[in-house]
């Protein structure tokens, strides 16, 4: 291996000379250029080789490369490019083939060695590659279609592009991208021929080519790919026309709707669909299209989906097809469409009360109808009972009938919280007595959870006594969160003069009720009494803390009081 290495560092001696006689490079870069060669080359001459060896080797020279381009741009040299890189080049297409030699299976390294070919001007040798390629990954269809696009793109010749994609679909005879390809290089032949004859030899083979891909392929999306480049290039109205027929007899599938009418609003028209047009429908034509197409596939397949498609499609308009204005009365006319077919999606109604919402055009009756309706087919969507319940803000007995009938069908959280929503949006004392006077009749025990809440809104709405006189209820009432207990501790230690003895009042009523399972009430006592009442009471609560709580609870006790001190 040392004797190979040693040959292959001897053939690069001379353009190493040749960049220390042009002053490309200093004589302690050359020797380091010279180490980092032999470094790699005996690297990729190891018996165990791997990928990183020569992915390395050839990043280093390429860097290489670039840089000595910049070093002759700034010193403004043009010589002995030949000896060194060209050399350079030479060096990098033998490791390259040692690279594919070895790692054959891994396409990436073709795309590189092709790349580099054509970076160096080695473009004669890409073809040789792209066949060692396919003999290699024939089995992989895109590395056909690869093939022909060097072909086509990179070497402006279609019949070896044409043979690649026909050798692929011999292979591959289920490939719709060797088809798409070689159905657009007919296409794109025949919008270049000048002649007659030669435009309609590409077209008629265009035609078998897209007729064989269906026999094969039975594929609705291969045939709506087809019909796009068909109308892309636009040559001939018979070739569209068969396709469309094509589409038309498939007429049973929802997708065939579905991709007409985004074709309507593109320009492209199908005679099939005038039966459906609703001239009534004060629309642009190609929108006015749209809709009929839409209105008519969901009377043949009503489906929520497909409703949800049709809102989508118009909510995407271009400005182009119609005023801002247009595109809002069409997109509710397909919402109130599809609502009064009952074929709108939870996520539907919820966008389309929105829009109402905001347009501002419904009386509340109008809205709650519409709501209503949701509801009779969606009882489980929280936020339609959401909606329902903020539609009668101000009514504070109507939204308990409504939490009434919610309480029948909804799932506990979702009960809970158009509980707290309505708490939210009390307003008024006697709002808030009412829906106590509500909330003492309930039976759930999920009612419980919104106790804190409505001791806080007594006291924003009616005061402290009435929070105090709420409390006391609470505690007699049992259980109670240790939650209801701090809110008040809290509103009390708000006041101008806090009544310490009404706290220490609530403190104990909190340990009564979770001082055994509850370390962190203790410390709250705890740190009240050295902090605002008297530092005094602290050690007894302490002691009645170790006594109280469980034994598996103690030692956490302790630990975290300690841990509060020091803070």
């Amino acid at each position: 291996m040392a004797e190979q290495v040693n040959q292959r560092i001897e053939g690069m001696i001379n353009e190493l000379e040749q960049m220390r006689r042009t002053n490309l490079y200093e004589d302690d870069e050359i020797k380091e250029i010279s180490r980092k060669r032999k470094e790699f080359e005996y690297r990729i001459q190891r018996r165990v080789k791997t990928k990183d060896d020569f992915v390395h080797y050839i990043a280093y020279e390429l860097a290489l490369l670039e840089d000595i381009s910049l070093r002759r741009k700034q010193a403004k040299l043009t010589e002995k490019k030949n000896d060194i890189e060209y050399a350079i080049a030479k060096r990098l297409n033998k490791v390259f083939k040692q690279f594919i030699y070895r790692f054959q299976n891994d396409v990436e390294i073709y795309f590189e060695y092709i790349k580099f070919c054509i970076s160096v001007g080695f473009d004669h040798a890409v073809s040789g590659i792209i066949g060692q390629m396919l003999q290699i990954h024939g089995d992989k269809p895109k590395m056909w279609q690869m093939a022909s696009k060097w072909e086509s793109k990179e070497q402006n010749n279609f019949e070896n592009a044409r043979g690649f994609l026909l050798k692929g679909i011999h292979r591959h005879p289920e490939s719709d991208i060797l088809y798409l390809d070689l159905f657009e290089i007919e296409l794109m032949l025949a919008f270049k021929a000048e002649d007659e004859k030669d435009k309609e030899k590409y077209l008629k083979r265009a035609d078998i080519v897209w007729r064989n891909g269906m026999k094969n392929l039975q594929d609705i999306l291969f045939l709506f790919k087809i019909c796009n480049l068909s109308m892309k290039y636009g040559i001939d109205q018979s070739l569209s026309n068969s396709i469309k027929e094509e589409i038309w007899s498939r007429k049973n599938d929802r997708q065939i709707w579905m991709y007409i009418a985004s074709k309507e609003l593109e320009g492209y028209h199908w005679d099939e669909i005038e039966e459906f047009i609703d001239d009534e429908y004060h629309f642009p034509k190609e929108i006015k299209n749209y809709i009929c197409i839409y209105e008519e596939a969901l009377q043949q397949f009503p489906d929520e989906k497909l409703c949800t498609n049709y809102i989508h499609g118009l909510l995407k308009l271009n400005d182009t097809l119609c005023t801002d204005q247009q595109k809002i009365n069409a997109v509710k006319h397909a919402w109130y469409y599809g609502h009064e077919n009952g074929l709108l999606s939870n996520d539907m109604y919820a966008f389309g009360i929105e829009v109402l919402k905001l347009e501002d055009d419904l009386s509340t009756e109008e809205l709650m109808k519409i709501i209503e309706t949701a509801l009779a087919k969606n009882p489980h969507a929280r936020y339609l009972w959401e909606e329902k319940l903020l539609l009668y803000k101000t009514n504070e007995i109507k939204q308990l009938s409504i939490l009434q009938e919610a309480a029948k069908i909804l799932k506990q959280n979702d009960y809970l919280y158009l509980w707290n929503l309505m708490l939210d949006n009390i307003e008024t004392q006697e709002a808030l007595q009412n829906c106590y006077v509500k909330f003492k009749k309930c039976e759930d025990a999920v009612l419980l959870a919104i106790k804190p809440k409505l001791l806080n809104k007594m006291y924003e709405k009616c005061g402290l006594k009435a929070a105090r006189d709420l409390y006391e209820e609470f505690i007699r009432t049992p259980p109670t969160q240790t939650e209801v207990h701090m809110v008040m501790i809290r509103i009390e230690r708000m006041q101008e003069k806090p009544n310490l003895k009404n706290i220490r009042k609530y403190f104990e009523c909190l340990i009564q009720h979770h001082g055994t399972e509850n370390g962190q009430v203790w410390i709250d006592y705890i740190n009240f009494e050295i902090q605002s009442g008297s530092a005094q009471n602290a050690p007894a609560i302490y002691r009645r803390a170790v006594a109280t709580l469980k034994k598996e609870l103690v030692d956490e006790f302790i630990k975290n009081q300690t841990m509060s001190r020091i803070k």
